[in-house]
């Protein structure tokens, strides 16, 4: 038997096959088919003459043998990643993609305009964009660069805070020349309110904040904020939103300009493996400048 020059597609199928206990998720997750990933466990265990699975109907489980080979297995994944990093980061040419990860918002309302000017200075620069709420990892390459609304603490990231994003409480014109805009905080809770379902940073901010609100203070909730800003658009009641989005959305109106709302961190954040790559940094240069414009030139 000789197990000297295993190829590395086996065993990342091990990984995966480990990782999620089903043939199919596997599949989906390394992008290839049952089948191969079924050949792959199959050469695998013959090349190393063991069962590195038991099979049943609740999935496959690691064996005894398994569960020792997936300790080095997975630090072998972690090496292989950090490689396509490095080797990504050391490539100069303004060629090739970057992946870009942001949330609804940004994602909607700020990254198209500043992506189109890009690609007019940049047209060899493929441009990928991961619309999600969710924390994407940089470690895996889920993503080149991330745009959170929190500091990251991972010590293998770089991060770049940008300016602080301002909040308003706003209405629809048409809301407000129906219901007499509130003049207290405490009118607004004679007034339709827009937030969040089941996102729980809204109701921790609230907390921090001392107000008296309840999910039952909400006569709309959603966690897809593009929504919150077209109920308030619709004249469904009062939300949050960022200040600078009022310029886009003339129909809206600020409420309460005097409730001074707790602003929105902003970072720019790539992993320090590919910090110098070129096209990534001439994109966070861009990213850089384009928000510093938007965000410091917010009318008061």
């Amino acid at each position: 038997m000789n197990i000297n020059k295993l190829p590395w597609d086996l065993i990342q199928s091990f990984i995966a096959v480990s990782q999620l206990g089903s043939l199919s998720k596997a599949a989906r997750e390394i992008g290839t088919s049952q089948p191969t990933l079924s050949r792959h466990i199959a050469t695998l265990e013959n090349k190393l003459g063991m069962t590195l699975f038991d099979r049943s109907t609740q999935g496959l489980l690691l064996t005894e043998a398994g569960s020792r080979l997936i300790e080095s297995s997975e630090s072998m994944k972690l090496a292989a990643e950090q490689f396509i990093r490095i080797a990504s980061g050391v490539n100069m040419s303004l060629t090739g993609s970057i992946r870009i990860s942001a949330n609804e918002v940004i994602g909607l309302y700020y990254l198209p305009e500043i992506i189109a000017n890009f690609n007019r200075d940049y047209p060899e620069v493929y441009v990928e964009i991961d619309i999600s709420n969710q924390e994407t990892s940089l470690n895996k390459r889920d993503a080149d660069i991330a745009l959170r609304m929190f500091r990251p603490t991972q010590v293998e990231l770089v991060a770049k805070r940008l300016p602080s994003i301002e909040l308003n409480f706003v209405a629809s014109k048409d809301y407000l020349a129906k219901h007499a805009a509130p003049i207290e905080f405490e009118d607004i809770f004679q007034h339709k309110l827009i937030g969040y379902d089941r996102d729980s940073q809204f109701k921790d901010k609230i907390k921090q904040l001392g107000w008296p609100l309840t999910e039952k203070s909400f006569i709309n909730r959603t966690d897809f904020l593009p929504l919150q800003i077209e109920l308030a658009r619709s004249g469904a009641g009062i939300s949050a939103t960022h200040t600078c989005l009022l310029k886009r959305f003339t129909d809206l109106e600020v409420v309460l300009p005097n409730i001074p709302l707790p602003p929105l961190d902003l970072w720019l954040v790539c992993h320090a493996d590919v910090q110098h790559n070129s096209k990534i940094r001439v994109m966070m240069d861009f990213l850089t400048d384009a928000f510093e414009k938007r965000l410091d030139n917010v009318d008061h």
